[in-house]
């Protein structure tokens, strides 16, 4: 018999090769990471605002600040897979990506569906986040807390957190059992303004008897 002759470093060599390549760019992919995370929950609070400014509802809010969301982690990602030099993998993922969409769309795939109801269910004026509804196929009661590209999550009564695919949500009869009325953008800056004179005025009357109290 003969005996298996195994080279170990020939194996060994490209592991200890890659890893010698990866390890100095570490920290930069480390601080890429947490600047990417940052910019991105920026630019998710700054398209919440903005669509706030213009009026959007909540809910509608929530699915697009998701939706820019999700993207946006899917650039860093790619980035990051850039910054360690693997660029193969880097095209391999965005083909596959490519490829797997168009199957997912093609096919009507749950997270495609999930999605497009959520942009629906949105801009829905009869569902909107504070309504206290029934929904889904176990005709769920409780309260829209939130929404965002994929689920609706809903508490009920004995403060479970319901959580529901938005297709489902968006293809069976939901009823409403009492809206949300949101108050009006205008009536927090009218009160936040109307502390702050009040606080300003008890302020100003604080100097002016300290100021009577000293002239005695």
């Amino acid at each position: 018999m003969h005996s298996l002759d195994i080279n170990y470093n020939s194996l060994l060599n490209p592991i200890v090769d890659g890893l010698n390549n990866l390890l100095p760019k570490i920290p930069a992919v480390i601080l890429q990471i947490v600047i990417g995370v940052i910019l991105i929950k920026l630019a998710a609070r700054l398209v919440r605002i903005f669509l706030s400014l213009v009026g959007m509802p909540k809910s509608f809010r929530q699915v697009i600040s998701s939706v820019v969301s999700g993207a946006l982690y899917a650039v860093l990602f790619i980035f990051v897979l850039q910054t360690l030099g693997l660029g193969g993998i880097v095209t391999f993922f965005t083909g596959s990506v490519l490829a797997i969409g168009l199957v997912m769309a093609a096919g009507g795939s749950t997270l495609v569906s999930d999605i497009i109801a959520g942009l629906f269910l949105s801009t829905h004026p009869d569902f909107n986040v504070g309504d206290e509804v029934i929904v889904g196929e176990l005709l769920t009661e409780g309260v829209i807390i939130s929404m965002d590209s994929r689920r609706v999550r809903v508490r009920d009564k004995k403060g479970n957190l319901h959580v529901l695919p938005n297709s489902i949500v968006e293809r069976k009869e939901w009823v409403v059992l009492h809206r949300h009325i949101p108050k009006p953008s205008g009536v927090d800056v009218i009160g936040g303004a109307k502390k702050l004179t009040s606080a300003a005025a008890r302020k100003a009357t604080e100097v002016i008897d300290k100021a009577n109290k000293g002239d005695k």
